[in-house]
Order: structure tokens, then sequence, then C-alpha cells
């Protein structure tokens, strides 16, 4: 018998295996299980557990692999920020240690300048002082001459100086400074004066006093000049000119170093101080080469010329004569006439009107080292005359050609520049007094006795 064909399932025997599941009991669902994943579409079938176990290798090592990168980067900068607060600690702690011996060093600073605070107060107010002391004596020289054609055109009028006194217009071609050496006299330098048609002297107070050049005496050889102020002096101006002035001793009381304080007009400014101290002594130049010059570093310029060098006591150590400089201006190096020559000079222009020098009659050349050591004169210094001019003082003590002069008055030439340092000692010798000057002739020594002359006012 021919058994009919099976029909097909009913439909809810081909339900999905979840279904099944939700259908039967637990344990009929597991049997069951492998059945219907065969038949669940393929897209269904490769989800799950293969995609996640990839997933759970890739993303621990990235992870990992991201730190490494990150750790890679930013070290190099952690290191270098570590070393940076390592050394602004170490800058910190050392800034702290300074800061606190800079206050230690202040706070023992000023215990002693509490110390020695008299004594620096003392000093500026000794410069103070000697200021106010020394100021009044100190003037401006302005030197005038008449003008010549072609001077208004060139300079205009304001450039010319109207003189009530003398109801005339001047041109001014110098400027210097001066001090009041006693009253109605003025000490300056000869070259401020030279030259001058008319001067004025313009006093600490601003009072202007008008000099005509007949009231002028001067000694080119030591650029020294004395004005003589008008003796009909309005009674306010002349009670201002009547001071007197201290000079110190230059060979003994000024040393190198001391203080020094110049007071003058540099470049038309009037009553201008500057400070520095003695550099050198005994300096010589070759305008001014029978004067040993004082050197200081007190700022001197021009205008200053023949105003005075003061000490830390106000005495005039010096009058200022010249600069050394490469540009015209102050470089640090001045040159002043000694006091005790200018003192000297001084008085000898005012008493006489002139300065008397002793002279010879003579010139003199270096004595060659083979005729030195023939003569056997080993270190000692000496000159040669080679000229001796007729009817002076030289010939008639009986000086010749050839002689060799060893000293002058009991005074050895010096061993360096002997024939400078004779001309000093004979140009300090007063007129028609005698001295004994040492000589050698041929190699017999002799003693001249010999009465000095008067330096004729034409040589130079």
């Amino acid at each position: 018998m021919h058994l009919p064909a099976l029909a097909p399932a009913p439909a809810e025997a081909v339900l999905p295996a979840h279904a099944l599941a939700s259908l039967a009991p637990p344990a009929l669902a597991m049997e069951h299980a492998p059945a219907t994943v065969a038949e669940t579409p393929p897209d269904l079938a490769i989800m799950p557990r293969s995609g996640g176990s990839l997933w759970n290798i890739v993303l621990p090592v990235g992870f990992f692999l991201l730190i490494g990168m990150l750790v890679m980067y930013t070290a190099p900068y952690l290191i270098w920020h570590w070393r940076t607060v390592e050394a602004q600690s170490e800058a910190e702690a050392t800034y702290l240690k300074r800061r606190a011996e800079l206050k230690a060093e202040a706070e023992n600073a000023d215990e002693r300048l509490q110390a020695l605070d008299k004594r620096v107060h003392l000093t500026g107010l000794g410069f103070r002082e000697i200021v106010r002391k020394v100021s009044p004596k100190v003037v401006n020289v302005s030197n005038f001459r008449e003008p010549r054609k072609g001077d208004l055109a060139a300079l205009g009028k304001r450039m010319l100086f109207y003189d009530a006194d003398k109801d005339m217009k001047y041109v001014q071609i110098g400027v210097g400074s001066g001090i009041v050496i006693k009253p109605g006299y003025v000490l300056t330098n000869h070259h401020v004066v030279k030259q001058a048609q008319r001067l004025r002297v313009t006093l600490a107070s601003g009072q202007s006093i008008g000099v005509d050049p007949e009231d002028v005496v001067a000694d080119e050889i030591t650029d020294l000049a004395v004005i003589r102020l008008p003796a009909n002096l309005p009674p306010a101006v002349r009670e201002e000119a009547n001071v007197t002035c201290e000079f110190a001793d230059s060979d003994k009381d000024v040393h190198v170093g001391d203080w020094a304080l110049a007071v003058g007009s540099p470049l038309g400014l009037r009553q201008t101080v500057t400070q520095g101290v003695i550099s050198a002594k005994g300096r010589l130049l070759g305008m001014l080469d029978l004067v040993e010059l004082l050197q200081t570093d007190a700022a001197i310029n021009p205008g200053n010329s023949g105003g005075p060098l003061f000490d830390q006591y106000g005495r005039v150590v010096g009058i200022n004569v010249a600069i050394a400089s490469d540009n015209g201006a102050n470089q640090g190096i001045g040159f002043a006439i000694p006091s005790n020559v200018a003192k000297k000079i001084f008085q000898r222009l005012v008493d006489q009107g002139e300065v008397p020098r002793g002279y010879l009659g003579i010139a003199l050349d270096e004595l060659p080292s083979t005729q030195s050591k023939k003569l056997g004169l080993g270190d000692q210094g000496a000159a040669l005359v080679v000229q001796v001019q007729p009817q002076m003082a030289a010939e008639k003590a009986g000086m010749q050609v050839g002689d060799v002069i060893l000293s002058f008055n009991n005074e050895a030439l010096s061993r360096f520049q002997p024939i400078r340092h004779l001309r000093q000692m004979i140009v300090d010798a007063d007129p028609d007094t005698q001295v004994g000057i040492g000589i050698l002739r041929g190699r017999q020594p002799q003693t001249l006795q010999v009465t000095i002359g008067k330096r004729p006012m034409n040589l130079p």
C-alpha cells in the first residue's frame, strides 16, 4: 500500500531557533539549537565571537602603543622642565644668599659711613667753604680790539661790544680768567691780555671794569701779567676788589695727590669750579721751558687761563696756563705756574714794572760723550761753551769758547738736561750780583767770579 506523501510541516515547525527556544523547555531548546543554526542566514551566522576576539587584541596593543608614543614625545620636555626647575631653584637659592650678603654689607656700610660721616661731611663742607672763600677773588678778563675793515660784514653788529666808558665799539678777541691778589691788582696770563686795545675785568658780582693796555705789565717768559685796576672805582666796586689772596709754598706745601680746585671762566662761563688733584710736579713745556709747571687733572679748558688753582685750604698753589689736548678741550691734563714763581713775578712786576733777569752772554751745547769720558766726568752734568759774546758778563770774567761748565753758584749741573738747568739758574740770578762758575779748561778745574748782567728785554 502506497503511503501518501507527507505534508509540509506546519508553519510553526520552521520557526527560527530563537523562537523555538522561547516555546520549548530549556533542555529541548539546547538539543535543537545546532540544527537551527545551520538554517540561519549566512550574514547572521558570522557575527558572534570571532569579531570580538580581534578587537580584544587590537585595542590593548593600540593603547600601549599610544602610551609609548606619548612617553617618547613628552620625555625630552619633562627632562628639560625638570632641569629648568632645578636650575631655577638653585638660582633662587643663590639669589637669596646674595641678597642676604648684600643686605649685611649694606648694613655694615651704613655703620662704617656713620663712623666716617663726620670726616666725609667735613670734606664736602670743606670744598663748599673753599669756593665761598675764593670765588669773590676770581675775575673774568675779556680782551678787545677796535673793529677793522670787514669785521662788520664778517661778524655782524651783534658781535661788537659797546664800551660806554670810551663810547666806542670793540671786537672781542679773547677771554680768560684772573685773580685779585691784593687790592687793585689782578694777576693773569700774558697771553690773555696780549695785543689788547681794551680790557674788561668782570668781578664775581658781575660788575665790569674797563682797563687800558697801559695799565698792564707782563713777563712773557713766565706768561704772567698784572692788571692795575683804576683808582677811581665806584665805592661798591672798590670794596669788592679790596681783597687779598694767600699763596701756598709750592715747593714745600704742594705734593702729588693733593686736592686741587680750579676756578675761572672756561669757554666764557664765569665762576666755574672744577675739582681734581695735583697729578705731577716739575713738568716742562716747550712754550715755558724755563718754568717747572704743576700738572693737574682738575678740568681746565680755554678760558681758564690766568685763573687760580687752589689747595684744600683755599691757598693759591698755581696759575692755570695751558692744557695738553688732541682736540683743544680738556682731556684731564692741565698745567699751572707754581705759586712760588707766580708770587715772585707778581711782586717784581708791581714793584719794578718788569722782571729783571740774569744774563751771561754765552751759547751752550751738549758735551760729547767721548769728551766727557776723556775728562773723567762720569755721571756729572756739564755744558760746553761754544760762543762768548763780546762785552758781556762771561767775557768780562774771562770765559772762553771750549770751557766746560760744571757748576753755577756752587750748585752742580743736573745730569739730565744740564743746559736747561744752567739757563734756569742764570735767568733766576739777580743782575749785578756776583756768582762763582765752576769750569774745566782743558783738564784743569777753575772757578770764575762773574758779575751777572741783565737779560735784554727783546730776547725770546
